[in-house]
């Protein structure tokens, strides 16, 4: 199995992607941290936190971590995820985070397991940038860098240039993919791609908890959004690659961030050839949204 945590500010998308890599037979999850991004910290963390009791996985550890970028503020995603980042209140949580903050959890369990831990970055990169600045070691211990973040070839989701994960902290973005850790950028370059249809009814099958809490978070994020027909899987397509890598191609380089120019902000830049980065270029949709489906239910 391969050991993995998942940096992560919940948001529907990353409930979903949660649910997927603890149904896995494949991933070990050690726990997850959390950042601000789609929702504040206390949202995203109590959200964290809701999710695994009600799947019946409270016994997974939760750090909370950052309410702040490295600079400036975050811009928050309410209008897309809903009330409190999850469309929905779920069940107050009766367990909390550890107080061990989510940076310091990082860089302890990474040297803890040298070169055998993977991190799924699923919000800003920020808990993982203080993890670096704290201890330089981790970009050579750390197995591999999972980051649901960026735009190269495409647009931009938050503006013209830049995804939303990249935006909300570009400076933690451009300390990451200048550390030399071998990261994996899976952006809005493929996960665009990966959707579920308003049309397709129950969209996850099956009588588990992670089947019944994702009807739920679906059928009301499509309630809440009369005028979409299909709910884009970017998260839980970073999980699908780390469970199943042939799902998707990559071109391997170097990605910048833009961190000075206002209208450029957040911008990812790859030059193809040497580096430690390996972009994701190409997905077989089809097929990752069916081992979506599968991981989320249940069933694989």
């Amino acid at each position: 199995m391969r050991r993995v945590l998942i940096d992560c500010d919940p948001g529907t998308d990353d409930a979903l992607a949660i649910m997927m890599a603890l149904n896995s037979r494949d991933l070990d999850v050690a726990g997850l941290t959390t950042v601000a991004g789609n929702a504040r910290i206390e949202d995203t963390t109590r959200n964290a936190l809701s999710v695994l009791e009600c799947i019946g996985r409270a016994e997974t550890p939760v750090w909370q971590g950052s309410a702040r970028p490295l600079k400036g503020s975050f811009r928050y995603g309410y209008d897309y995820h809903g009330e409190a980042g999850m469309g929905m209140r779920l069940d107050a949580p009766r367990g909390s985070a550890r107080a061990e903050p989510a940076f310091e959890a990082i860089g302890e369990i990474a040297l803890a397991s040298p070169g055998e831990l993977t991190v799924i970055a699923l919000g800003p990169l920020t808990n993982v940038a203080l993890a670096l600045q704290r201890e330089p070691r981790l970009a050579e211990e750390v197995a591999e860098i999972v980051v649901m973040g960026g735009a190269v070839e495409v647009p931009g989701n938050v503006t013209e240039r830049a995804e939303f994960n990249i935006y909300n902290d570009p400076a933690a973005a451009e300390v990451v993919l200048r550390s030399g850790a071998r990261t994996t950028l899976v952006g809005l370059d493929v996960t665009m791609q990966a959707a579920f249809s308003r049309g397709e009814g129950l969209w996850v099958e099956g009588g588990s908890a992670t089947a019944r809490l994702a009807r739920r978070i679906l059928g009301g994020w499509f309630e809440g959004h009369p005028d979409r027909d299909e709910y884009e899987l970017h998260d839980p397509l970073a999980v699908a690659a780390v469970v199943d890598p042939s799902l998707l191609s990559y071109r391997q380089g170097a990605v910048s961030v833009e961190v000075g120019d206002e209208e450029r902000l957040g911008k990812t830049t790859a030059v193809y050839g040497p580096g430690a980065a390996r972009i994701a270029t190409g997905v077989a949709a089809g097929r990752a949204v069916s081992v979506i489906r599968d991981l989320i239910s249940g069933d694989s």
